[in-house]
């Protein structure tokens, strides 16, 4: 991607590229800013939010400030479809040049807001939603004999899309939704997005919505190995034997006690995703900040001593010329996570999760 920073691990990377429609309505491609322009990029910022949860929706807020190139603002004021990339310049011994970073945000631009702050500097926003239109508009109205199974439905609904909706099953989920038969005839209407979200809760999965698939799985997917596991970043002056690789030391402050898990944050990592089978992350910290005990007494599932945890939600923070620039991280306890799949809602001590 060019030149790029010589501060080992601290160089920021990061490239947004835009489809907008011009006039005659065609479709163009436009690379708005990346790290390979420094120090002349243009400054952005971003929110960027994932969740397993159906609600609130996948969305992410682009913020290009004081673009002054008439023909790009145009396109902008244009754009149809973002995607984002972001993290840290990275290197191996045989490269010549930093790894492009990972895609944090692909999809379509709901909304472009055009605003002035502090009188003299102009920013346009790319307000973007990760649904699928043939879920959420089309009206579905078909009537399903007898022994019909759930699996069958969707794969109906799929049938009607030409293509634009998809699906992607754990392979417990396909199991389950293939298993569970509609004991009468049933027949659906309204949106598709209300009945996958009824069969979802039918068998205690998740299920959510992002670009143009659903999402089906249970939250613990059985793996015996995290994915990821963070640790704090060791002092300047520490001296070590051989370092452990398999550790990304980048947790910043000190992570925080829920009900169901912890949340935490992390220098931006976009390996943090959420996606089927979700990720197990596992924290090797010292100290993590207990919940307060409300009262009157509602008990909780302590932490679990593994320190292992589902990512139930991702929230990506950027700022590329400020201080911002954090992956933030809702993991759930596995315990919790099992909880969930056998329809358990009460913890062992008798108080709600």
């Amino acid at each position: 991607m060019g030149s790029f920073s010589t501060i080992p691990l601290w160089g920021r990377s990061y490239s947004l590229t835009v489809k907008y429609v011009s006039a005659d309505q065609t479709q163009s491609e436009e690379i708005i800013t990346s790290d390979a322009w420094e120090p002349e990029a243009l400054k952005i910022t971003f929110e960027v939010l994932e969740s397993t949860l159906p609600s609130p929706y996948w969305f992410a807020d682009i913020t290009i400030w004081n673009m002054n190139d008439k023909s790009i603002q145009n396109a902008l004021l244009n754009a149809v479809w973002a995607t984002l990339s972001a993290g840290y310049q990275s290197q191996s011994a045989n490269q010549s040049a930093p790894m492009p970073p990972g895609v944090i945000w692909d999809g379509r631009v709901l909304q472009v807001l055009f605003d002035r702050e502090n009188v003299v500097d102009y920013k346009i926003t790319l307000h973007c939603i990760a649904t699928i239109p043939f879920i959420e508009q089309a009206i579905m109205n078909h009537a399903f004999g007898p022994l019909t199974s759930q699996a069958s439905v969707v794969a109906y609904m799929q049938s009607q899309s030409n293509g634009v909706f998809k699906t992607q099953y754990s392979p417990l989920a396909s199991q389950m939704l293939d298993q569970k038969q509609y004991p009468r005839g049933k027949t659906i209407f309204g949106k598709c997005s209300k009945y996958i979200f009824e069969m979802a809760d039918d068998n205690f999965l998740n299920s959510w919505m992002s670009g143009n698939q659903a999402y089906f799985t249970q939250l613990d997917a059985g793996k015996v190995k995290p994915d990821i596991t963070y640790a704090s970043p060791l002092p300047p002056d520490y001296v070590s034997g051989i370092p452990d690789k398999s550790v990304t030391r980048s947790v910043i402050g000190v992570p925080k006690q829920t009900p169901f898990g912890v949340i935490f944050r992390v220098f931006l990592d976009p390996r943090l995703k959420v996606q089927v089978p979700p990720l197990l992350i596992q924290l090797d910290v010292q100290v993590i900040s207990q919940i307060k005990v409300p009262y009157p007494l509602t008990p909780f599932l302590p932490l679990d001593q593994s320190r292992q945890f589902v990512v139930a939600q991702v929230k990506h923070v950027g700022d590329s010329r400020g201080q911002e620039w954090s992956t933030e991280v809702t993991g759930y306890m596995r315990g919790y996570c099992q909880n969930l799949l056998k329809g358990i809602f009460l913890s062992t001590s008798g108080g709600s999760q």
